[in-house]
């Protein structure tokens, strides 16, 4: 398991286990693994697979792309769930959730199938 801390200027991908302690000033990738956050992320949270528990605050959207996200602290701008789990913890501060739609695509015609 990576162990990043202190303060990070720009964008941070990840691609296996890591604990993050601190402030990023860009925006947080997850590729796979298993991020736990406890800091600040001044830019969006992306979780494009693995899994993700945050406990900070995120400035941004948090986006679930495919993989599993708890959230137990705050988000200042959407939680966006178009695949995946997703859970929100009742004492998390939330501006919006957004989930993807769920259902049978219409046709562009305006025909129903």
């Amino acid at each position: 398991m990576n162990i990043l801390d202190g303060k990070r200027v720009g964008s941070v991908t990840i691609f296996e286990d890591t604990l993050m302690l601190g402030e990023v000033l860009g925006d947080v990738i997850l590729n796979g693994g298993h991020l736990e956050f406890k800091g600040k992320i001044l830019g969006n949270l992306l979780v494009r697979s693995g899994t993700c528990r945050m406990l900070g605050i995120v400035r941004g959207n948090c986006v679930n792309e495919q993989g599993d996200v708890e959230i137990f602290g705050t988000v200042h701008g959407k939680v966006v769930t178009k695949s995946g789990y997703t859970y929100i913890n009742p004492g998390s501060k939330v501006r919006a959730v957004e989930n993807a739609p769920t259902g049978m695509p219409q046709a562009a015609t305006g025909a129903t199938v």
